[in-house]
């Protein structure tokens, strides 16, 4: 394992060794544990370091971090199941995003492996999690949860909790696909820094989902205006899952859009500030991206050639 430029400081020396990418990965996963408050990117972090393993050293070099680091993250934390959940939440999902990567040059590849690893997810938090299969799960869940804050919450906060609890599966899944496109796109950018690629070779405003993939999410759509009970539950759901992928594609146009007008990057920053303090602002973004399939934005906005 010692396919890397070794003058790439830390991604040189990640990559020299199984041992030294593995310890890496140990020591970042189990920050995680310890500070909560940075879990989700140091998370994001091991999945585009794992992605890089598979795509840069290979996939047999993988599978050797894999069973040194799941060891490592086992005796650090002395918790066989985080063990456990370090295969599942970082390595599975970077060893998709990895294979995803290296499939396609586009983003394709990528696509068809946050689909696999949201779809995973959503059956899990639908139908495989002991009792998890219907809404009623996910209220008794945080009911546990929020029993100590139940004297602080307005009345409205609890209306407001209780709209969206049942949406927690739909929400798991879209979580896992915009977090494993922000490891997908760290990964592909760190290989060009290694690589000596001045150029980004896939500039994320050239995300295009194929243009079948918006029959399901149509038909899920219609089904969750048809459907009642448990159906109805499901088809919601799914549907959240989907629209994941269409605000990837609205997003993607947003960072065409500064490209082509050469806006500076701190707006783009500033726009992505603005859609976390104000998450109402990702159905437009969605709604764009929709539209997008259907009048082609994409195409029609680059310059002939380009």
């Amino acid at each position: 394992m010692n396919r890397a430029d070794q003058s790439s400081g830390f991604l040189g020396w990640f990559l020299s060794g199984r041992w030294q990418a593995s310890a890496a990965i140990v020591l970042l996963f189990a920050l995680a544990r310890l500070l909560p408050v940075l879990a989700l990117p140091l998370l994001i972090n091991v999945v585009a370091l794992l992605a890089l393993v598979t795509m840069q050293a290979g996939r047999k070099e993988s599978l050797e971090v894999l069973a040194i680091a799941t060891i490592g993250v086992g005796i650090v934390t002395w918790s066989p199941a985080f063990a456990v959940a370090f295969v599942l939440l970082a390595w599975l999902p970077g060893r998709l995003i990895g294979e995803g990567l290296l499939w396609r040059e586009d983003w394709r590849g990528l696509l068809w492996a946050l689909a696999v690893l949201g779809l995973l997810s959503l059956l899990v938090t639908l139908w495989v999690l002991p009792g998890a299969a219907g809404p009623e799960y996910w209220q008794s869940q945080l009911a546990t949860l929020l029993k100590p804050l139940a004297e602080r919450l307005s009345t409205q906060q609890k209306e407001a909790i209780d709209l969206v609890v049942p949406f927690t599966p739909g929400v798991v899944s879209l979580g896992v696909v915009l977090m494993g496109t922000v490891a997908g796109v760290l990964a592909s950018r760190w290989r060009e820094r290694l690589q000596g690629d001045l150029r980004v070779q896939r500039p994320f405003s050239n995300l295009v989902l194929p243009s079948w993939w918006i029959w399901p999410f149509l038909l899920s759509t219609a089904a969750s205006v048809v459907l009642t009970g448990l159906g109805l539950w499901w088809a919601e759901n799914l549907t959240l899952f989907l629209s994941a992928f269409y605000l990837l594609q609205g997003l993607s146009l947003v960072h065409l859009w500064f490209v082509l007008r050469s806006w500076p990057a701190w707006g783009l920053v500033l726009f992505y500030l603005g859609l976390i303090l104000l998450s109402q602002l990702a159905l437009p973004v969605m709604l764009l991206g929709i539209l997008d399939r259907f009048f082609s934005w994409h195409g029609r906005l680059r310059p002939p050639g380009s």
